[in-house]
């Protein structure tokens, strides 16, 4: 075993003396207490906002500036003090002690938030009163401005949706089957503006259209319902039919604004006419006796402000009722065209009923008259005259 050198075994005693020295002169950072009456905060107790917005939560604070020394920290915490959700280094005087924390990227739901000052050697003071905000859904929707719409005519559709905390949305529009339509224009210089152009007919009348603002992975977005005005249009399942001695037209027209239907009938006059209108479309019942009626076709007028729609309908002759519900192929090309031909079964029956009632009471009335006048006969033909 070799000893160790003399030397060696000084440098190492002065190597322990430098570390106990340099040891012995660092400061020892000791917790201090504070007196909680020389700290204080005044914030809202209660912030309500909405998902994706923006709120500057304002503060000003008191504390003893002779402890709280420069530099220090201020610093925003969620639930515990050590989760920090927001840190300010001050390094110098601030003129005032009013300050704002700005509310944002905060999920939907309750957090509370709390406050704390960090200076010196690891000194800290945690105020005790907390913040509760509250995030909810959004409630801002784009905004869709539409002009009047004519069938066949281009128009504009205009959507503005607004920036929210400093997000500018990328803005989208769909039609209901999930197509999406290529906007003609969006002004980058005012963000959250997109534009469009589309021709409609009157199939788009009562449709939906959608513009959507995308905010990273949340969308916002505003659906309004497309008014198309159009000249009026006959269907093509408007009928006439004559059924023993009554004549049952039934005329169908579709139009924006609400159509009016008439019945070209020349010199007749002796008919009644059932309308009845649901959303654009009009249905008109014109009913009469056959027997008034000479012509082989019975014409149906549409009109409304937009322009004048007429159909010539030829009369379709059936023997009897059984075969006129048989033989009417139109009736399965629209739920109206049913309703329209229960309508008229049921007004062809009423007139026979009523007909057959009719024919029944003169029948009646006849038998009756002839009976009194042979009663009558028979009493008179008994009586003789007295003797003188």
């Amino acid at each position: 075993m070799v000893p160790e050198s003399p030397r060696m075994t000084s440098f190492s005693l002065m190597m322990l003396c430098l570390f106990y020295m340099a040891s012995n002169s660092q400061p020892q950072c000791l917790k201090e207490y504070f007196d909680d009456a020389d700290f204080s905060i005044r914030v809202r107790d209660h912030v309500k906002m909405t998902y994706l917005d923006c709120v500057p939560l304002k503060y000003q604070l008191t504390y003893p500036e002779n402890i709280v020394t420069i530099p220090y920290k201020k610093i925003w915490f969620s639930g515990d003090p050590t989760n920090a959700v927001n840190v300010k280094n001050v390094v110098a005087v601030e003129p005032t002690k009013t300050d704002s924390l700005a509310l944002k990227d905060l999920t939907l739901g309750e957090h509370e938030f709390g406050f704390k000052l960090e200076w010196g050697c690891n000194q800290s003071y945690v105020f005790p009163k907390r913040v509760r905000i509250s995030v909810s859904e959004m409630t801002k929707r784009p905004t869709v401005l539409a002009n009047l719409m004519v069938e066949g005519e281009t128009t504009s559709l205009h959507c503005l949706a607004a920036s929210l905390c400093l997000k500018t949305p990328k803005i989208q529009w769909k039609w209901p089957n999930g197509s999406i339509i290529a906007p003609e224009s969006s002004d980058l210089f005012l963000s959250g503006i997109s534009n469009i152009n589309i021709t409609p007919t009157a199939d788009d009348d009562n449709s939906n259209i959608t513009c959507e603002a995308h905010y990273g992975d949340k969308i916002l977005e505003k659906t309004i319902t497309l008014t198309v005005n159009y000249s009026p249009k006959i269907l093509d399942v408007s009928q006439c039919v004559v059924e023993g001695m009554l004549l049952v037209c039934v005329c169908i027209s579709q139009g924006n604004p609400l159509p009016q239907i008439s019945w070209d009938l020349a010199s007749v006059t002796d008919y009644s006419v059932a309308n009845s209108s649901s959303i654009h479309t009009v249905n008109s019942i014109l009913t009469m006796s056959a027997s008034n009626y000479h012509n082989s076709t019975v014409k149906c007028i549409s009109v409304n402000e937009l322009g004048r729609a007429g159909k010539t309908i030829p009369l379709q002759t059936f023997p009897g009722l059984k075969k006129f519900e048989a033989t009417i192929p139109w009736i399965i090309i629209s739920g109206s065209s049913i309703l329209n031909l229960i309508f008229l079964t049921l007004m062809i029956c009423i007139y026979k009923r009523a007909e057959s009632e009719k024919r029944k009471y003169y029948e009646e009335t006849n038998t009756y008259a002839s009976l009194n006048k042979a009663d009558v006969q028979e009493e008179y033909s008994v009586i003789s005259p007295r003797p003188t």
